[in-house]
């Protein structure tokens, strides 16, 4: 009984020590926003899911299709895969802050696109992950979120309208500004503080190579 008390102590303690993996959204990607509406005689397929299912099995390669150059075939097969490329990174309790600011992807000029994000070293890394597979010039600007990762500055108020705008005056950038897509609800205030056209972008890091299209190989 004695062994048997310690081995089921032992197996919760070390259950309770292991870190949950944070939440990278990896079900909000949506391949309908990206997907061509019509099919033709070289992709043959009737549904998005059984399209999804083609490009997991390499059953449609780029090139063979207008619809589906090699660019476009990568980007979904790497929303597809994600869960096995994205960096794995750990649901801390406390935040953990990084650098505030622009930050320069392939050389970007004034009105190069800008996505907004927050100053967690772990969005960072799933985030930079990402965006290492693009030539596309692009500004990053890390809000001040005390650390929080962009779900988490909007359940404390961290990621607000007022940072966003300041941010985005501070570095004089002309080009598209971008929110998170769990940022959505800032989109029209950010707007109207700004001036100008805000989009949303996806809720999931691994969604923007579908997102940019082909920008984001160039």
């Amino acid at each position: 009984m004695q062994c048997g008390g310690f081995f089921w102590l032992s197996v919760c303690i070390i259950m309770y020590s292991m870190p949950l993996h944070a939440d990278l959204y990896l079900d909000r990607i949506d391949f309908n926003r990206h997907a061509p509406a019509a099919t033709c005689e070289v992709c043959h397929v009737d549904s998005l899911p059984e399209l999804l299912d083609r490009l997991r099995s390499g059953k449609i390669c780029g090139g063979q299709c207008v619809h589906w150059p090699r660019e476009r075939v990568e980007a979904f097969r790497m929303a597809i895969d994600a869960g096995e490329t994205l960096p794995v990174v750990a649901s801390l309790d406390v935040p953990r802050p990084t650098e505030t600011g622009p930050m320069e992807l392939n050389e970007p000029t004034a009105d190069s696109p800008v996505l907004i994000t927050g100053n967690s070293q772990l969005t960072h890394e799933v985030l930079l992950a990402v965006l290492s597979t693009t030539a596309a010039p692009l500004w990053m600007i890390s809000v001040d979120t005390a650390g929080h990762t962009v779900d988490m500055s909007l359940v404390y108020k961290t990621l607000t309208v007022e940072a966003i705008a300041h941010a985005v005056r501070t570095a004089d950038f002309t080009g598209r500004i971008i929110l998170p897509g769990l940022a959505e609800s800032l989109a029209a205030p950010l707007s109207q503080q700004l001036n100008r056209p805000i989009e949303t972008g996806p809720v999931c890091a691994a969604e923007l190579p579908l997102f940019f299209g082909a920008e984001w190989g160039r």
